[in-house]
């Protein structure tokens, strides 16, 4: 290699270090917005595990019964509002992600795994 070549990789080094670290600095998120992604995302992971049950049971589960469901440690920190029927579901979790004292509530259903909020934390 020549030295010019040194200088560029050089330079395309500390350029990837500044891209990380800015990175990282400015992608910083709070513990309430860790923990609504952590609920977000385990409201999906239940909507793909309730699918399963469908296509392989012929029903849908109630993922917070203690014989039958899941018992994933993430889920003991919310309250769940449960419904099945033979032919769809929805699940509800609530809890105070902020510790403002009031509660939000977020739903998943059989039609999408995308998570409604239906109240504000």
């Amino acid at each position: 290699m020549s030295p010019r070549w040194y200088r560029v990789l050089e330079l395309m080094l500390i350029l990837i270090v500044l891209i990380i670290l800015g990175g990282a600095n400015f992608s910083r998120i709070t513990p309430e917005q860790r923990r609504q992604i952590e609920l977000e995302a385990g409201l999906e992971q239940i909507h793909q595990f309730e699918q399963g049950c469908f296509q392989y049971y012929g029903q849908y589960l109630d993922p917070t019964d203690e014989l039958v469901g899941l018992d994933w440690p993430w889920m003991k920190r919310y309250r769940w509002d449960v419904r099945t029927k033979w032919n769809g579901f929805w699940i509800a979790a609530s809890a105070d992600l902020d510790g403002d004292g009031e509660k939000g509530v977020w739903l998943i259903d059989e039609k999408s795994p995308v998570v409604h909020r239906l109240i504000e934390d």
